[in-house]
């Protein structure tokens, strides 16, 4: 519970800003573009980077596969309760199977995973986070966008993004030994200063993600009248169906440990944003994403200390 509720407190209070108009919707695009293009990918290269975990085929086949997998498999889960819930294409059953089969798998997993898992400094653990976040981005704008709109992915370019690419040159440089550039130890003065520039920038990115959530989520309250079909069943995907497979998943594949972490924290996540923005703009239902987004949220705040107390036995 203490990992918990700093990150609900954080989007509360950012709730709290958007309700005083200290955000405001211009700074809400602006920030996401901030956060997206600047300070996430700069979290990103500095925990992969030199990142030990990283250069092991292993963890990076089984991260980006299990990323893209259980997604997949999120969706395929999401779809047959959409079907026993009686919701047609047109209605809702595309959008909530999309959405039903992202969880939250970023910015509220990384506090929760820092808090949890990393010891005396050593975070090499969110290096195979943003690997298992590279499969997840894959299945979203592949797999996740052919659900949505019925359609093959419209072009290659869908997949570049900050966060993708970030994740890319970050492993790229670790194999190649290029990581050295930016190490103080083997760049000196320069190396430092880029570093420690990275290290800062991306330490803003959850907590600034945080309140952006927070003023998101203010915005969406009350605009969609819930529907108990839609957030039973969500809630049946996310918080009950999913972590048994995730779990199932961290204890029994062969894995490293540090991955297995990833899983544990990822299992007990609610619903991701994500699919309401790509909802909006792709002709989807946004309503039925807010649905579950809200009701997946406010009960995972009970949840996600029952999944990872239990699943630290479960898996461990």
């Amino acid at each position: 519970m203490e990992a918990v509720l700093p990150v609900y407190l954080i989007a509360m209070i950012g709730m709290f800003l958007k309700w005083v108009k200290m955000v405001t919707s211009d700074m809400e695009k602006g920030l996401f573009k901030v956060i997206i293009h600047c300070l996430y990918p700069c979290l990103i290269l500095d925990k992969t980077l030199g990142n030990d975990l990283v250069r092991q085929g292993d963890v990076l086949g089984w991260g980006i596969g299990l990323g893209f997998g259980l997604v997949v498999t999120g969706m395929a889960g999401a779809w047959i309760v959409a079907t026993c819930l009686g919701l047609k294409a047109g209605s809702g059953k595309r959008t909530f199977t999309f959405a039903g089969g992202v969880q939250n798998y970023g910015y509220t997993a990384i506090p929760i995973l820092m808090a949890l898992f990393v010891v005396d400094g050593n975070d090499e653990v969110l290096g195979v986070l943003f690997l298992h976040s590279l499969g997840v981005e894959i299945a979203i704008w592949v797999v996740g966008l052919m659900v949505l709109t019925g359609t093959v992915i419209r072009s290659p370019k869908q997949l570049i993004n900050g966060p993708i690419v970030a994740v890319i040159l970050g492993i790229g440089l670790s194999w190649s030994g290029g990581w050295k550039f930016f190490d103080s130890e083997s760049s000196g003065f320069l190396g430092a200063i880029l570093r420690q520039t990275m290290s800062w920038l991306g330490g803003c990115a959850f907590p600034v993600a945080l309140l952006l959530i927070g003023a998101t989520i203010f915005d969406l309250i009350g605009k969609e009248r819930l529907d108990p079909k839609i957030t039973i069943g969500a809630c049946l995907v996310r918080l009950l169906i999913m972590p048994i497979i995730i779990l199932s998943a961290a204890k029994f594949l062969p894995i490293a440990v540090a991955l297995k972490q990833v899983l544990l924290v990822q299992a007990a996540m609610p619903a991701a944003v994500t699919p309401i923005i790509l909802a909006r703009h792709y002709g989807g239902s946004p309503g039925v994403a807010v649905q579950m987004v809200l009701a997946t949220s406010a009960l995972a705040l009970i949840t996600i200390p029952i999944w990872i107390s239990w699943g630290v036995q479960y898996v461990f």
